[in-house]
């Protein structure tokens, strides 16, 4: 199956360096002309949209799902970005990211969500999205979920910075 993964548009937490995680943070005007942008140039043929139900995310499948009128749509909090805990809302520059993404079964921020229990939620999606009889899927979420889809299904991919708005081919 071919998955086209489409990492949402910009936020105004997005150019400030804010902490996102699961605040249900909007796509600022920058975001959702890239949202239109993207779907506009989108021309491949897709069976069904997947959508991380956070509204950033769910506004820029939004333009998708106006081209594509007749195909499913599904909105799944499985895609939702990894939860940082106390650290949504604050500055990406007061953590240490690198000793957070390093830690699978802690967290160096209080409430966040482990790399096991992330990594397992995206794994859970993938394995129920193998199950379904399509050949070609659009999923739009954030970019740390699209790193982790990668590792899943390649474990030497190594993380790569997804820019708002941006696709990227993957095989399931």
């Amino acid at each position: 199956m071919k998955v086209y993964l489409v990492r949402h548009g910009e936020t105004d937490e997005n150019a400030t360096g804010i902490v996102q995680g699961w605040l249900d943070t909007s796509l600022n005007e920058k975001g959702l002309k890239q949202a239109r942008f993207i779907a506009d140039k989108f021309n491949e043929d897709i069976e069904a949209i997947y959508s991380s139900d956070l509204k950033r995310a769910s506004r820029t499948a939004h333009e998708f799902v106006l081209k594509y009128r007749n195909i499913p749509y599904t909105e799944d909090s499985r895609l939702r970005e990894r939860n940082f805990g106390e650290a949504s809302g604050t500055h990406r520059d007061s953590h240490d990211w690198e000793q957070f993404w390093s830690l699978n079964d802690s967290v160096s921020i209080e409430g966040a969500e482990t790399l096991d229990e992330f990594t397992k939620r995206v794994s859970n999606f993938l394995d129920e999205l193998k199950q379904k009889p399509y050949d070609s899927v659009l999923v739009v979420a954030h970019g740390g979920v699209l790193n982790r889809m990668q590792a899943i299904l390649d474990p030497d991919h190594s993380h790569v910075p997804h820019k708002n708005a941006s696709i990227i081919q993957i095989k399931v």
